[in-house]
């Protein structure tokens, strides 16, 4: 059975909201970060449909508003399964959006924009794997399986994205 992301949002921004909680309580010295995080904007969608929910948690900025969808548009039209293989820093264009890709060619895509671009793919992966009801590692592998690049983090296992991944 096929996600209704527009009927199941508000669990997922639910999960949005603590996750964006937990990343930015942390103490400096754990999570140093020298910008004021105010939210973070999510897209989640079937690739080719209308089956989407976009959803600002606390109060995103314009700019992360923005680049959520940017994202999501420049993987999908890239045809990357992760907006991680194209960034170009200097271009204004960050990672935090994943796409996973079931057999018969489905395609779901999670878009989060207004952390640091690492913890952006740690909400994406988790936010996904919630609205498709599949593990956490299930996602990490679709996506490695379609060739996305994903950050180094998820190869340290005392990373405290890691933590915040196991909702």
């Amino acid at each position: 059975m096929k996600p209704n992301f527009a009927a199941h949002w508000e669990p997922i921004a639910v999960l949005a909201n603590s996750l964006f909680n937990e990343i930015t309580n942390l103490s400096k010295e754990i999570r140093p970060d020298d910008k004021e995080r105010t939210g973070v904007q999510i897209m989640i969608r079937e690739i080719g449909t209308r089956n989407l929910m976009f959803q600002s948690i606390q109060k995103p900025s314009e700019a992360a508003q923005f680049f959520s969808v940017e994202k999501a548009v420049r993987s999908a039209t890239l045809g990357h399964a992760a907006s991680q293989n194209s960034e170009d820093p200097d271009k204004m264009q960050f990672a935090g959006s994943v796409t996973i890709t079931l057999p018969d060619g489905t395609q779901y895509q999670a878009s989060i924009s207004g952390l640091k671009a690492p913890e952006d793919v740690g909400i994406a992966i988790v936010l996904l794997s919630y609205a498709v009801q599949w593990s956490v590692a299930a996602v990490i592998q679709n996506i490695k399986d379609h060739n996305g690049m994903l950050p180094d983090f998820l190869s340290d296992q005392k990373h405290y994205m890691r933590k915040v991944m196991e909702y």
